[in-house]
């Protein structure tokens, strides 16, 4: 058994195209039909040659270290094909492979092929191994942390302003609010003003009295001292009547809901909305008056 058997067999095992094997190793097909066959001098060296075997291994589930210790143990070391131009190589490492860690970074020099796919392919390999140096590096290093750090910074300034932002409409919905006078807002009911003077013809044999509802109330009216009396509950608009011959004794229970007028004289309202009032009428000075002319 060889390593190139080993593989074939490890890939028709679980029917994989070497089509698809090129696919996800970017290796051209007619080098793992090379690998395949255990034709190795087709590589410029043997490095390649593991890395490729490498590569095959963890695609098709073989242990990619056994695979290449196999490798060593069948092919005998083959001298590199290149020109030293000051060159430092690193250790081969046992790592899965990967560009990165499988390939032996050639640094200043040159491989001598013939093959200018297999060229290009080494140049894609060895790119990511190129140095550069080391102020280079940190200040790329630093631009990246930047980059991190100003994310965050951006989204954390976003969600503060967004909180502030509530806070603020917050506040002053919360103060409009409080600031609304509710008692403006209730539509007080109009009531028609009574007639400043009513056209009345009041004989001198009695004393006429016009009561007229503004709002609800209860009144009592006593007439000449008590021979006539009348208790009613007035609403507003309502208008009551009243005649005597002396006097009135009158009681609002709502001085304010009550407009009065006295032989055809306004008195207008006796009082504030919810206030008890009795009234006299005539009141003494007019009585007096009366009985001194009399």
């Amino acid at each position: 058994m060889s390593v190139g058997h080993d593989l074939k067999v490890a890939r028709e095992a679980k029917k994989i195209t070497l089509e698809t094997i090129s696919k996800k190793t970017k290796i051209p097909v007619k080098y793992l039909e090379s690998l395949e066959r255990d034709e190795f001098d087709v590589f410029p060296s043997q490095t390649y040659a593991k890395s490729f075997i490498r590569a095959y291994s963890k695609v098709v589930g073989l242990d990619q270290t056994a695979m290449t210790r196999q490798f060593n143990a069948e092919v005998k070391p083959k001298e590199v094909r290149i020109e030293p131009m000051n060159a430092e190589a690193e250790m081969e490492r046992g790592a899965a492979w990967s560009p990165l860690t499988s390939l032996q970074p050639v640094l200043g020099r040159k491989e001598v092929h013939d093959d200018p796919e297999l060229e290009q392919l080494q140049e894609e390999y060895v790119a990511p191994f190129r140095r550069e140096p080391a102020a280079f590096r940190n200040k790329r290093a630093q631009v990246v942390r930047f980059r991190k750090w100003g994310n965050v910074l951006s989204k954390a300034s976003v969600f503060v302003f967004g909180l502030l932002v509530l806070a603020v409409v917050f506040y002053y919905t919360q103060r409009g609010v409080s600031e609304i006078k509710w008692s403006q807002l209730v539509p007080k009911p109009t009531v028609e003003q009574a007639p400043s003077v009513m056209a009345l013809t009041v004989p001198d044999k009695y004393q006429h009295l016009v009561l007229k509802g503004l709002d609800k109330s209860w009144v009592q009216v006593v007439m000449d001292d008590g021979k006539s009396t009348a208790e009613v509950d007035m609403d507003e608009g309502e208008v009551k009547i009243y005649q005597a011959v002396k006097n009135f004794k009158v009681k609002l229970g709502n001085a304010g809901g009550i407009d009065i007028q006295y032989n055809g004289r306004p008195l207008g309202v006796m009082g504030v909305t919810g206030q008890v009032v009795e009234l006299n009428l005539p009141e003494a000075d007019e009585a007096d008056g009366a009985a001194d002319k009399s």
